[in-house]
């Protein structure tokens, strides 16, 4: 280097010059200081406890290590074909069972849970009352549509509560017409008291189901009467012997009877029907079924087990969610009902305009709900990830890699390991039973990019060696031309030189990536980490991807020299991109000061809309899933029209209570008037909030008291007016009140809940033990709104919920009743648990990010003996995850979602490794201003080899359908291209710029970037740099 040229790297611009002089500031003496000293005093504490015996250890470990290097590729290379041939062999295998790994996708509700949550403390309370009570946390909907629901001209006038329609739906949903016939044909609810433990089915709720209710009431209250030994003034509505199925539990025959049951039910219907063009037709209909959490042993037509017959299930058949949504859909199929069989065309009164491509045609009924749409949308990221992705993927790396390297052998060379740990890693989660998410979608394209990655840096660095060493024999070949001498010229594909070229690599290039693979699996371990990430899904991911890492690792180590070596691959040489980056090399020395103020420009505004961007809500709109998702639209659609779809619920529990008026505890009507009190009053005030409990049934269910001598109506009313007669406390306060001097209050009580039949019982209350029923569920309605108002609405009903205070701060003892022995838990269900996967999502995404840092940097200060080396490498990929929120506000706006909230782990797993190479190579070198530059040359075109390649993979995540998932795989594309600039340029600018710095302090003379030294003057090292021992 020249003097002049010394000065003008040394002096660089202007913005540098300023730099220069700020570097001498306080802080940056302050920091820069700190560091070395930190440095020193480990080296002396390291000299001091173990002197020379750690150089010994490490000279050992690397004679060692090469040692095992040249006894594993020299076998290798004598027998290439061999050595692929077994991998291929154990690949195949496991990709025989790879193939069905779309069954490890788990699109169950569970899964989205976030563990320690008080929604998932309480859903499960909910559910474990599936022993005593039958209660379901799991909603199934039908979303019906009558012939008036179309909007023009060929709209019919066919009316949810016509008698037709009802019986259709009754038929479908079960009932005394058809409970007794096989197959498809008894309905989906033969049974009404079995509590989903013969059919699945613990409850259904619909128009047709309160029609039934209704029509069956009248003979459960006289056989009520007289259980209770109460006067029954028509005793003909309870015969001992030849009851008819007709009388019963059906849509009765008479329109006008219908009419009265809609006309008393008015309230409660009105959750179920709709009237879309507002034309005074119910056009519009929804039956909602509560089906029991596990469906073993249920009477519903079993999947195939893709496993086929194995001990651990050997029918080889599977009943669980998926198995009821296919059941259900297959009755559909099979009833032949006009309701059935209809398919709408043309557009509905109902649906979206925007959306209606995505919506027709549409079924006269769709079975949606969030259980179904969750395993359609698992099913849709299945098809995508092989339909789409991966073969694209394959296509894109493939394309680049050939533009890149000039030849068609890399993407064999480099493929094939990556398609084999691809086998291998997802044939692993079957044969290990890895229960795997949606969210597995983006562990293909990391792997595929971390095996580019460690393909390509091995592949260069073997080529690399293996020129210089042919280069060397050729200068000996010329000296000894000069003095006379021969020397045969040397086989390019000489064994001896190929296996030179292989272990000098694995002992460069094989270490950083054996370093980076190190510190890729211990940042995924964050994920896996229960403590700080309580979404299952994310952790499946993390999973997958500590599997995936190891294996792409070892066969990249295996593959790659074996595979080059067979096919003689040489590397295309090009002047221009040699030039290009020998002169990036030069930008950390010449522009260091600029290349740092730019980088802290730049993250500061990345800081500042830090909390706004990642802050957002996690959003589920129709952005997230598949287009043209019939089951999504359609639950949509329900959400907006009905204003409803998000079933939340909380437990009143009076066992404490006791029989105190002669009920079972929660028949008391003081409990009942305390939750009637907090529905009418805390709950319905609520805005997009409506309310189910016992007392709604109660004042639905009409029922009338005949003349037994005229058989005229003395009265009439629903069971909760009954209870709530003047009669009780005013005898003369109408005709009716000589009957209700017959009994007694609490007597009647009993009368009300015997009346209810044992399908609403089922969805209500707890089964009876002994003592009576205990416990009663009170179901709370919200449509999907954004989660910043739901989470109000949550805030203002737990707060209501909660009554005076929880006792001992436990969500499942409130006091809003505010009785003795009563007790109330807070909200769960589908809103709380949504809100609760946003909060644990957010959580998640910082804690990952944070903790990932943390370890990366006790491991690589480890790795590298150097906590200053492992502090710019950190800062370096730091500095890439705070442009994130950047990113996400240029690119207009991108939603938060279970895939973005991973992107902070995953650019800090895959930008380590591009830092990991660089600083390796730097270490090689040595750490001096051709060092560096050197370093950044040759290393720097390897990662950006490596980066364009893993971009050309994510590239494909464009063409998925998904708009979520576009923006996950846009934004990492975008993230690991800026981690190629931070790792290449950012970081050895770092590095630089402490040279400098120390020079300087030191007061040393000349420019640090004349002096080509390891040490800088003095007798101590202010770096923790490893010389290279002779």
């Amino acid at each position: 280097m020249t003097k002049e040229e010394s000065e003008v790297i040394d002096d660089g611009i202007s913005l540098g010059e300023i730099a220069e002089k700020l570097s001498t500031t306080s802080f940056w003496l302050s920091f820069i200081t700190f560091l070395s000293d930190i440095s020193n005093r480990i080296k002396i504490v390291q000299n001091q406890i173990i002197g020379d015996s750690l150089t010994r250890f490490v000279s050992l470990m690397k004679s060692f290590r090469e040692s095992i290097y040249i006894f594993i590729y020299s076998r290798i290379i004598r027998a290439p074909a061999f050595i692929l041939i077994i991998l291929l062999i154990c690949s195949g295998w496991m990709g025989n069972s790879a193939k069905d790994f779309q069954q490890q996708i788990n699109g169950d509700v569970e899964v989205y849970l976030p563990d320690g949550a008080n929604s998932t403390d309480l859903l499960l309370e909910v559910r474990e009352q599936d022993g005593e009570g039958g209660w379901s946390t799991d909603i199934v909907l039908l979303y019906i549509h009558t012939n008036n629901a179309i909007d023009g001209s060929s709209r019919g006038s066919e009316n949810v509560t016509d008698v037709s329609i009802l019986t259709q739906i009754s038929w479908i949903e079960g009932d005394d017409m058809n409970s007794n016939a096989g197959g498809y044909k008894h309905g989906l609810d033969r049974n009404k008291s079995d509590r989903g433990e013969e059919d699945g089915v613990v409850w259904i709720l619909s128009p047709a189901q309160i029609i039934k209710e209704a029509n069956s009431s009248a003979k459960r209250f006289n056989c009520a009467l007289e259980k209770y030994q109460v006067p029954n003034l028509d005793p003909s509505q309870c015969p001992v012997t030849g009851q008819t199925p007709y009388d019963g539990y059906s849509i009765p025959d008479d329109q006008d009877v219908i009419d009265n049951f809609v006309d008393s039910a008015g309230p409660l219907l009105s959750n179920f029907v709709r009237d879309t063009n507002e034309d005074g037709i119910w056009d519009t209909a929804v039956v909602v079924i509560g089906i029991t959490f596990d469906m073993d042993g249920t009477d519903i037509s079993p999947r195939n087990d893709p496993k086929g017959k194995t001990e651990e299930n050997p029918s080889g058949l599977i009943q669980d969610h998926r198995a009821f949504i296919e059941h259900t859909k297959e009755l559909l199929e099979e009833c032949g009902l006009p309701l059935c069989k209809k398919t709408y065309s043309q557009p509905l009164s109902s649906i979206n305009e925007t959306r209606m491509q995505s919506i027709l045609p549409r079924n006269a009924i769709t079975v949606t709900g969030l259980t179904p749409v969750l395993h359609d949308v698992s099913d849709a990221v299945y098809l995508e990830l092989v339909e789409v992705m991966l073969p694209l993927s394959a296509v894109f790396v493939a394309l680049t890699m050939i533009i890149l390297h000039r030849s068609p052998k890399v993407v064999v060379i480099c493929g094939t390991p990556i398609l084999f740990s691809l086998l291998i890693t997802f044939g692993s989660t079957v044969l290990l039973d890895i229960e795997l998410t949606p969210m597995i979608i983006s562990a293909g394209p990391i792997l595929v990019g971390l095996g580019v990655d460690y393909a390509l840096h091995l592949t260069n660095r073997i080529e690399e060696n293996r020129n210089d060493l042919l280069d060397l024999h050729a200068q000996r070949m010329w000296e000894s031309e000069r003095d006379g001498h021969h020397i045969e010229p040397l086989d390019p594909w000489d064994e001896e030189l190929y296996l030179k070229s292989t272990v000098a690599a694995a002992e460069t290039s094989g270490h950083a990536i054996m370093l980076s693979a190190l510190t890729t699996i211990i940042g995924f371990s964050v994920l896996t980490w229960s403590e700080i990430v309580p979404i299952r899904p994310m952790r499946t991911v993390g999973i997958t991807l500590l599997l995936g890492i190891f294996i792409t690792f070892v066969l990249s180590l295996l593959m790659v020299p074996a595979l080059a070596f067979i096919l003689r691959y040489r590397k295309g040489r090009s002047s221009a991109t040699d030039n290009l980056w020998s002169k990036i090399g030069k930008i950390p020395l010449r522009a260091t000061w600029t290349v740092l103020i730019v980088s802290m420009l730049v993250t500061a505004f990345g800081v500042y809309y830090l909390e706004e961007e990642l802050g957002k809500e996690i959003t589920g709109a129709s952005s997230e899933v598949p287009p043209g998702l019939v089951s999504y639209e359609a639950l949509a659609e329900y959400s907006r029209v009905f204003e409803g779809g998000q079933t939340n619920m909380f437990i009143v529990d009076a066992t404490d209570r006791g029989r105190v008026n002669d009920t079972a505890p929660i028949r008391d009507l003081p409990v009942l008037d305390a939750i009637e009190r907090i529905q009418v009053e805390d709950i319905d005030t609520v805005d997009n909030t409506t309310s189910i409990s016992l007392v709604t049934i109660l004042k639905s269910i009409p029922v009338s008291i005949p003349n037994p001598v005229t058989q005229d109506e003395i009265y009439s009313d629903t069971l909760w007016g009954i209870l709530h007669s003047e009669c009780w406390d005013n005898p003369t306060a109408g005709p009716e009140c000589p009957f209700y001097l017959l009994t007694t209050r609490d007597t009647m009580v009993n009368v009300a809940f015997d009346t209810l039949s044992p399908e609403v019982r089922s969805m209500l209350m707890n089964a009876d033990s002994g003592f009576g029923e205990t416990k009663t569920l009170v179901y709370v309605n919200q449509p999907y709104i954004s989660l910043g108002d739901a989470g109000k609405l949550r805030q203002t009903i737990d707060e209501r919920l909660t009554g005076e205070y929880c006792i001992d701060g436990d969500a499942r003892r409130c006091t809003a009743v505010g009785m003795d022995g009563v007790e109330n838990t807070l909200l769960t269900g589908g809103l709380p648990v949504s809100l609760d996967i946003n909060s644990g999502i957010h959580e998640a995404q910082s804690k990952t990010t944070i903790y990932t840092m943390l370890v990366l940097l006790l491991v690589m200060s480890i790795l590298f003996a150097s906590p200053r080396l492992a502090t710019f490498t950190m800062i370096a990929v730091g500095a890439v995850v705070l442009w994130q929120p950047l990113l996400m506000r240029l690119g207009g706006g991108v939603n938060v979602n279970v895939f973005t909230a991973m992107i902070g782990t995953i650019v800090f797993g895959i930008g380590v490794d591009d830092s990991i190479h660089i600083v390796d190579r730097i270490k090689d070198e040595k750490e001096t201003p051709g060092g560096v530059s050197k370093a950044v040359e040759k290393t720097g075109q390897t990662i950006f080899e490596t980066t364009a390649t893993t971009s050309a993979g994510l590239a494909a995540g464009l063409f998925v359908s998904i708009p979520g998932l576009r923006n996950f795989f846009v934004l990492m594309m975008l993230l690991i291209i800026l981690a190629l600039f931070t790792s290449s340029i950012l970081l050895p600018s770092m590095l630089v710029a402490t040279k400098r710095m120390m020079h300087r302090i030191k007061g040393l003379p000349g420019s640090w970037v004349d002096d080509d030294r390891v040490l800088v003057e003095g007798s101590v090292p202010l770096d923790a740099t490893i010389l290279e021992s002779d």
